[in-house]
């Protein structure tokens, strides 16, 4: 894969990280039109019991089921971008996440298709905003 991508696979890059709160926060069928076909999301934080049904993601689909889910699980989560950049194939995405009174922040680091689309995500969250 070349370091750099087409100015039209950018424009997808661009869009699809745009793209990628809007899905977390309302509509995880929009990893169907970002997500190339074999992606990967790698989380550093299990769920509450433990587990990590996201180590089992391997195509878009899997992860608008997996998002669908996580919505059930964690109703009224908002996250916001905080910054980004994309530099060749490469993507970094600061953001918050409020649950009620609670606010955390993360980052996301991306890397993505010849063709713009995502296709391995490592995320990060943890204890306090990105703002401070």
């Amino acid at each position: 894969m070349s370091e750099q991508l087409s100015p039209k696979a950018l424009s997808v890059a661009r869009e699809s990280l745009d793209s990628w709160l809007t899905m977390w926060n309302t509509d995880g069928d929009i990893a169907r039109r970002i997500c190339a076909g074999d992606f990967r999301i790698h989380f550093a934080v299990t769920e509450p019991d433990g587990s990590t049904p996201a180590d089992d993601i391997r195509t878009p689909d899997d992860f608008a089921n997996y998002l669908r889910w996580w919505h059930e699980q964690n109703p009224g989560v908002v996250f916001t971008a905080v910054a980004d950049a994309i530099d060749g194939i490469h993507a970094r995405l600061l953001w918050d996440v409020r649950a009620g009174d609670a606010e955390a922040g993360g980052v996301d680091v991306f890397d993505f298709t010849e063709d713009g689309r995502i296709g391995r995500v490592w995320s990060v969250g943890g204890q306090r905003s990105m703002r401070s």
